[in-house]
């Protein structure tokens, strides 16, 4: 799908569609005026809002359909996006080959129009082999000249980056591992100044990661940890900001095997890692001026004789030792070993880690909010901005001293679940935040809700998101 901006639509055109903010239609003067009118009649109902599409056919216009497209009232950024990406995907049932949005808009808002178009069109089709027909027109072109065109360009360094995140999220397990992993994410970040190192299974054990390379060993994919560095020119010196991101290429839970139906969308236990390589992505490209340094914690968590077990003891980079009370509670064990590590080496003003860490966090906010969890109140109120900006949904959830004493073990320094079942993700944030040194700011995002969507969203197709990408470049750009 080709997103391109022009003054007037192409001969080929099929599908033209107006947009018009709330009572503009009854006022419209412009091209096509009366089939305007005509479509209006037949849709009392419209309103204009956000992402509304109403169409008709109109004999002797020059195309099949007509369509009438609501930009909503507040039309900031994200209103629009969601406008596009709505109108988009109302418009794919009519099957169109080539749209053209018409309308009076200005550069921004034909590039924001453009953004939300590009998100809800995507596709992952890359292991069909028999030639399947694209639900998707071919082009789409949006009324605006060269000003929209530069727009549309340094909007598309974020969602072209949310793109490659949800490629990332829905390649299988046997072609997305650890190593292959590790290089995919080299690959697309060296070229863009990103630094990369790449700490493989043998190093990580010399180093003292035992929590980490315990949930790896059972895997013939040992673990890799990859670091990313950024330094925009014109960042502010000092301390840098750093995100972290749980990347777990497959997950059956270990020993405390998960049941099979819970099982099949694991191969998207990584997109945490994604996500924080993305907006890494994101920010590399649209050369932003900050300092950023990323950490993608990478296992396989599966069963061998050489597999961890459920009374095991570990001892963690930190020191601390853990008794092991289930080894499907291993992304809390992958994230603790790399928390540690990127505080002693980089010693950052602040750190964010992304994680699809717990099944609780879904029973408590459904599909469209990731939990958050932050002991700092600054820290959490700037998170929540970028995600009223972004769409990228979040919602505080407590970290309270009693979820902390939930995690005391009898025979280690602390145990990896508790006993309860209950306040499973907030017992989940007390476990990692004892690996926090006094005085860091750190936020906990559990977005093990939001790792894909069962249904079209205005923004997403059903499928991987790319959640968190969004979300950690704006808030890295403002930190």
């Amino acid at each position: 799908m080709k997103l391109a901006f022009a003054a007037k639509p192409a001969a080929n055109t099929d599908f033209y569609i107006i947009a018009l903010a709330p009572g503009e239609g009854q006022k419209y003067k412009g091209p096509h005026a009366e089939a305007v009118a005509a479509i209006l009649a037949a849709h009392p109902d419209f309103k204009a809002e956000a992402g509304d599409l109403v169409t008709g056919v109109v004999p002797g216009s020059g195309f099949k359909r007509i369509g009438l497209m609501g930009l909503g009232k507040k039309r900031t950024q994200l209103d629009l996006e969601i406008a596009g990406g709505k109108a988009l995907g109302k418009a794919l049932g009519a099957k169109p080959a080539n749209i053209f949005v018409d309308g009076k808009l200005k550069a921004d808002e034909a590039a924001a129009i453009a953004s939300g178009m590009h998100l809800r069109g995507y596709e992952f089709k890359n292991y069909q082999t028999k030639k399947k027909e694209t639900g998707l027109p071919q082009t789409i072109t949006i009324s605006g000249g060269a000003p929209a065109q530069k727009a549309f360009t340094q909007l598309s360094k974020t969602t072209d980056a949310v793109r490659w995140a949800r490629d990332l999220v829905n390649e299988p397990p046997n072609v997305l591992y650890p190593e292959s992993f590790a290089k995919r994410v080299s690959d697309a970040l060296k070229p863009l100044g990103v630094k990369v190192t790449i700490i493989d299974d043998k190093t990580l054990e010399k180093k003292g990661f035992g929590a980490m390379i315990a949930v790896g060993k059972a895997s013939e994919f040992k673990p890799r940890l990859v670091l990313l560095e950024y330094t925009g020119k014109g960042a502010k010196k000092g301390a840098p900001v750093a995100l972290v991101g749980k990347g777990i290429t497959f997950d059956s839970g270990g020993y405390s095997i998960k049941p099979s139906d819970s099982m099949i969308e694991m191969k998207c236990d990584m997109a945490g890692a994604a996500a924080v390589a993305g907006a890494m992505m994101a920010l590399a490209s649209s050369k932003a001026k900050v300092n950023v340094v990323a950490a993608l914690a990478m296992a396989e968590n599966m069963i061998s004789d050489e597999g961890y077990k459920p009374s095991d003891v570990l001892t963690s980079l930190s020191g601390q030792t853990i008794e092991v009370t289930n080894t499907d509670a291993e992304g809390r064990l992958v994230l603790c070993d790399t928390l540690t590590h990127v505080q002693d080496t980089y010693k950052p003003r602040v750190i964010v880690d992304i994680a699809t860490l717990t099944g609780a966090a879904m029973v408590a906010l459904g599909e469209e909010f990731a939990g958050l969890f932050a002991n700092d109140d600054g820290l959490r109120n700037s998170l929540e901005k970028s995600a009223a900006t972004t769409g990228d949904k979040i919602w505080r959830l407590p970290l309270d001293p009693a979820f902390d004493r939930a995690m005391d073990s009898n025979v280690a320094d602390m145990k990896n679940s508790s006993a309860t079942r209950y306040g499973g993700s907030s017992t989940g944030a007390a476990f990692l935040s004892r690996f926090i040194k006094d005085g860091v700011k750190w936020a906990h995002v559990d977005m093990a809700p939001t790792m894909v969507t069962r249904t079209d969203q205005a923004l997403c197709p059903k499928g991987a998101t790319g959640y968190g990408v969004r979300l950690l470049a704006d808030f890295a750009s403002r930190a």
